[in-house]
């Protein structure tokens, strides 16, 4: 076979097994008969195995073409590879990274050859690595995404040079990256926004831009989109400083007397504006924020699909975390919090929750999560944070949902068995108040369902299981420890799950494991740890419905290994009740083998019905 085959075949694979992963993904969400839907569930990961080791093998022939050296046919070919997975939704972002980096290395050899693929490559390259390294909260490359918008303004010289109408466009859309979504997703980037702005309308003004593409509505449209994006991000200017406060506002009045902003948007900015500013008070502004919010959402808001009702959704959403600022203010008490936050944040959870799976986006998981985090601070009862917890973040992530029942349900069978044998394996937990078999059973499962918080964080490719990991994204893995922390946001009404987060992939004797630096061994809640940790390998190494393992471990096998590695990696007094509890195994053994289909149909249809 060629390397224009093999690429071709890569192409042509990948999407196809996208589709058909996604198919089996929608059927499980879709499928109510329970015989049916185990029956698509068996399939679906017999399928995912064999696509598995289908992209391995497609993926190992591309890095050979590459790592041989490319020539002009087989960069083309990787090119309209790319351009193709971006128009269909495939998005494999480290995959993708590490082919658009080899080609713009290659077709930078000879930029005026090959200017619209650089185009195209720098524009793809920084959406994905924007992604997937500032969506991962990464330190590392951190600044990649923005170089790589600017390699394309750096072309801009050459704007009449270019023929077709959808690499101009890109140069606009370069803008708006750096003027919206990057700054939304590092603050150190927000200033930036108002001289990218100033500079974008610059150059659609000048001479080169409007001799070319002065009546063309694209490009109209891009101005369009810069100019709601500059308008939305008001929230971020309310508590800026002044130097900065002004410059918006400034170039806010600016915007306002040219024929780039509709009706809608000044009203919003003029409030915003007026509040800043001292000329009107903090309750009035609140009054007609919830005036606007209420009019746009009619007291309801449900997803339809529609590009119509997901704008409606983004401009409820942006005047959410206008009064959010507005509320941060220490001086407003909880009564008034209260009365304007509780009917705004039920109608967005409520809107996100009715968003069905198959169209659960990366946009809707960093909404979903900002809003836990902006309501917390505002929640006071524990079952409040609770239920959003679930609804918000839990429920919307069903493969690590499924594994944290399934973590819970061994947990609590194999704390049964420890609080009948053993019960001074829970001394420690026993001493800060959970001094009954009800209230550490209930410690317990909390804890489990709790301890991979962190995953739901990671990019949703981490979940699909559809290819063996790259080091760089095993490394963000092991931060999902960190990460659930940063979920949580630091609230105390989850700080005694804190321990078990941090410490349930550190070994029983402390030398190995992750995060490096948390001292599991003198926790307080040390043997919630190692039980958490146990259960979590048990499932993990179990469990081939959710995962790619070609040949899922049997219970009797994974427990051979519990048993060789107690006394370093796992609890040895824990291990030693497994062992020798012939119910406990018995037990253990079903609730990973036959009974975990059961788990799963119950998650999916929780899901489903919304329950």
């Amino acid at each position: 076979m060629s390397d224009l085959e093999k690429i071709i075949k890569f192409r042509d694979s990948y999407i196809k097994n996208t589709q058909i992963i996604s198919d089996y993904n929608d059927a499980v969400f879709t499928i109510s008969n329970y015989d049916n839907w185990k029956k698509n569930l068996v399939e679906r990961s017999n399928i995912i195995r064999n696509i598995f080791k289908e992209n391995e093998e497609n993926i190992a022939s591309i890095k050979e073409i590459i790592n041989s050296g490319l020539n002009d046919e087989t960069a083309n070919e990787l090119y309209k590879t790319i351009c193709t997975f971006n128009k269909e939704n495939v998005h494999d972002s480290s995959i993708m990274i590490e082919i658009i980096n080899d080609l713009i290395l290659y077709f930078e050899n000879d930029s005026t050859k090959y200017l619209t693929n650089l185009l195209g490559l720098y524009l793809i390259g920084g959406l994905e690595e924007m992604e997937f390294y500032l969506r991962m909260d990464s330190n590392t490359n951190l600044f990649s995404p923005k170089e790589k918008f600017l390699k394309v303004l750096s072309f801009k010289n050459k704007y009449d040079q270019i023929k077709n109408i959808e690499s101009r466009r890109i140069f606009f859309l370069a803008y708006y990256n750096l003027i919206g979504p990057l700054p939304d997703l590092i603050d150190n980037y927000r200033s930036d926004s108002i001289y990218y702005y100033k500079e974008a309308i610059e150059f659609y003004n000048s001479d080169i831009v409007q001799k070319i593409d002065k009546d063309n509505e694209k490009i109209k449209q891009e101005i369009d989109f810069l100019n709601d994006v500059i308008v939305t991000g008001a929230p971020y200017y309310i508590n800026a400083k002044n130097d900065l406060k002004k410059q918006y506002f400034n170039l806010i009045g600016d915007i306002s007397k040219s024929e780039y902003i509709n009706s809608s948007q000044l009203e919003l900015i003029n409030i915003v504006k007026d509040y800043t500013f001292n000329n009107i008070t903090a309750i009035d502004a609140l009054d007609k924020l919830n005036n606007i919010f209420m009019d746009y959402s009619k007291g309801k808001l449900l997803y339809d699909g529609t590009d119509e009702n997901l704008n409606l959704f983004c401009n409820c959403y942006d005047i959410l975390n206008i009064m959010i600022s507005i509320l941060m203010k220490k001086d407003l008490n909880d009564k008034i919090k209260f009365k304007y936050l509780n009917p705004t944040f039920n109608i967005i959870i409520d809107y996100i929750y009715s968003v069905p799976n198959k169209d659960f986006t990366s946009y809707f998981d960093d909404v979903s999560a900002d809003i836990f985090k902006l309501a917390l601070p505002f929640l006071r009862l524990e079952n409040q944070k609770e239920e959003m917890l679930t609804k918000l973040i839990l429920r919307r992530q069903p493969i690590t949902y499924i594994h944290s029942i399934m973590v819970e349900k061994i947990s609590i069978r194999i704390a049964l068995s420890i609080l009948s044998v053993n019960k001074k394996i829970f001394e420690d937990i026993n001493k800060l108040g959970y001094d009954s078999d009800f209230k550490i059973l209930k410690y317990i499962s909390k804890a489990a369902l709790y301890h991979d918080l962190g995953k739901c964080l990671t990019l949703g490719v981490i979940n699909l299981q559809n290819r063996k990991l790259t080091d760089v994204e095993f490394s963000y893995i092991k931060l999902h420890p960190e990460k659930s922390l940063a979920l949580i946001n630091g609230d105390d009404s989850f700080k005694e799950y804190f321990d078990v987060m941090l410490g349930h992939h550190k070994y029983y004797d402390g030398k190995k494991g992750y995060p490096v630096d948390f001292d599991n061994v003198n926790s307080k809640y040390k043997s919630v740890i190692d039980l958490i940790s146990i259960a979590d390998s048990i499932d993990a190494a179990t469990d081939i419905l959710g995962r790619n393992y070609a040949v899922g471990k049997s219970f009797d096998a994974l427990l051979k290994e519990l048993i060789k590695e107690k006394g370093t990696r796992y609890n040895p007094y824990i291990v030693n009740i497994i062992e020798n509890d012939e119910s406990l195994k018995k037990d253990l053994s079903q609730i990973t083998s036959d009974k975990r289909f059961n788990v799963y149909y119950d998650v999916y249809m929780q899901i489903v019905n919304k329950k």
